[in-house]
């Protein structure tokens, strides 16, 4: 038997084994968790998960408030941040340069992270109360106090995002694109560098990959809450939906761009 042959008969033998073993932990975990739950377990954790709701829906409009208000610190503070760095870049040349960018670049970074999350609380926030059983129990004030936090907190995100990138562009005026514009990603990436494209695909495939790999354990965490706890498949239905839309984008660049390559 030839080395390419061996190569791909353990390819065959090595995905085999990847998908047993996934089955039998699969059928040990659902079975433990059956064991170590059963029907009583179950609905003393459902039974818990609806009290801790119920108590947060209380307090939904402060929480959002809370979020609000770390979201203005710590958005201002990093602003002012980038805006020292960016200063350093204009008065510095060579190889200090090379490294306050790399300081801007972190810096921009956490802030995004920062500004991404704090809009994940904020929907996670007002989704305990967003409920039309929960509005007509008589809390339509605390809900539209909710909201009208809720608002505040996602336009700030939205004017910080437009902040960051003019104040990017104000220090690299080479950079374009109109951060409330569809194509705004298309003209920021056509406006970069080679050394810089080649940073953004690489990261980019990077997320790609990771994403992939974790689409499938939360496929697996929303099936097992839906057995449990019966969440329902919506959560199901949309992470499944991810994954194909990240698949198919993917898959879809991959043969444009051959494409192109090819006419070209």
């Amino acid at each position: 038997m030839t080395k390419d042959r061996k190569v791909k008969k353990n390819s065959y033998v090595r995905m085999g084994v990847i998908m047993l073993l996934s089955a039998i932990g699969g059928g040990v975990i659902g079975l433990g968790a059956f064991l170590l739950l059963g029907d009583k377990g179950t609905a003393y954790i459902a039974g818990g998960a609806a009290l801790a709701l119920t108590k947060f829906q209380q307090i939904m409009a402060p929480a959002l408030a809370a979020v609000m208000l770390a979201s203005v610190v710590f958005g201002e503070l990093n602003l002012r941040k980038q805006r020292m760095l960016c200063r350093k870049i204009e008065e510095t040349e060579d190889e200090e340069c090379d490294r306050w960018e790399y300081e801007e670049e972190k810096a921009g970074a956490y802030g995004t992270v920062a500004n991404i999350l704090s809009q994940i609380l904020c929907i996670l926030a007002l989704a305990a109360g967003y409920s039309i059983e929960y509005i007509g129990k008589g809390h339509r004030g605390n809900v539209l106090a909710a909201c009208i936090i809720f608002l505040a907190c996602y336009t700030y995100d939205g004017f910080w995002q437009v902040r960051f990138v003019k104040l990017v562009q104000k220090t690299f005026p080479e950079k374009k694109g109109d951060p409330a514009s569809r194509k705004f990603h298309q003209d920021w990436l056509e406006s970069c560098d080679e050394a810089e494209k080649e940073v953004i695909y690489r990261a980019s495939y990077n997320a790609y990959s990771r994403v992939n790999k974790c689409i499938p354990v939360m496929i697996v965490l929303t099936m097992l809450g839906h057995l449990f706890f019966n969440t329902g498949i919506m959560a199901i239905m949309v992470t499944a939906l991810i994954w194909l839309v990240v698949a198919a984008s993917y898959l879809s660049s991959c043969v444009n761009l051959k494409g192109q390559k090819l006419r070209g």
